[in-house]
């Protein structure tokens, strides 16, 4: 019996034509915890970003992973995961960004994100998300702070250049000119492994929606992995159901079919 869901969250729980929660999902999302499943955020995202742009409005999920499984936190936000880059691969990425100017970087904490510069790349990928830049800072704050993770916005041949010193990391491509440098590890199945043992959940007991490839991990260990009609190949291969697109209530059908809510009239 499922007793926990963990949501995506960008092409998954909000489309990326729209901002927010639909307001079919939303319901949907307050049924289930009023049924007794608990569910939780899985995002790439850091949790102030979740919190300035409104996206999830007014549910609150029982827990968050977030910044891909390195900052996990309950809802009274109790962190119970707590995993920041290593000083040696900041201080690596740092001299990078010192040596190549032109490239921006958005590194993030728990609590607080900012950008090392804003130009037309980083405008185009925030525009993709549909979310408005962070503020700019310079990249020595990054030295100064617990940065969960370092996300430069570079293409393909770019990446090297930060891969390539940043030995105790690894990393997920979420946009052609964007990747996600995070701990060395298995991403999102991390956290998601953190909080089954935080809530004393079983494999069997779990469900997860997602999309793309910083996806794949917790579709590995969870019982029932689901995919959405909008996302990759490489999801859809290995998820157990793949559902509608995120636009189309793609989530809510999922939740239906697995008959962890009622039929629509």
């Amino acid at each position: 019996m499922i007793k926990a869901v963990f949501f995506d969250v960008d092409g998954t729980l909000v489309s990326f034509q729209n901002r927010e929660i639909s307001d079919g999902l939303r319901d949907d999302l307050l049924e289930l915890q009023q049924r007794g499943i608990k569910i939780f955020v899985a995002t790439g995202r850091a949790g102030q970003d979740l919190a300035r742009t409104g996206m999830l409005r007014d549910v609150g999920f029982d827990g968050y992973v977030t910044l891909n499984g390195q900052c996990c936190y309950e809802a009274g936000g109790a962190v119970y995961r707590d995993e920041p880059i290593c000083r040696s691969d900041l201080q690596a990425a740092y001299q990078v960004l010192r040596n190549n100017p032109e490239l921006p970087a958005l590194m993030e904490g728990n609590g607080a994100s900012y950008l090392t510069q804003i130009n037309d790349r980083v405008r185009e990928v925030y525009d993709y998300l549909h979310t408005e830049p962070y503020e700019v800072r310079t990249p020595v704050w990054m030295l100064e702070e617990k940065i969960y993770q370092f996300v430069p916005f570079v293409d393909r041949r770019e990446e090297e250049l930060f891969l390539s010193v940043m030995p105790h990391c690894t990393y997920t491509r979420w946009h052609s000119k964007g990747i996600d440098i995070l701990p060395q590890g298995r991403g999102k199945a991390d956290g998601v492994l953190a909080t089954m043992e935080r809530y004393g959940l079983a494999r069997e007991e779990v469900m997860v929606v997602g999309d793309g490839d910083n996806d794949k991990t917790m579709m590995e260990i969870a019982g029932i992995s689901v995919a959405m009609g909008n996302g990759i190949d490489e999801v859809k291969c290995i998820a157990d159901y793949v559902t509608g697109r995120a636009e189309e209530n793609g989530v809510s059908k999922a939740l239906r079919h697995f008959r962890l809510l009622s039929a629509e009239e």
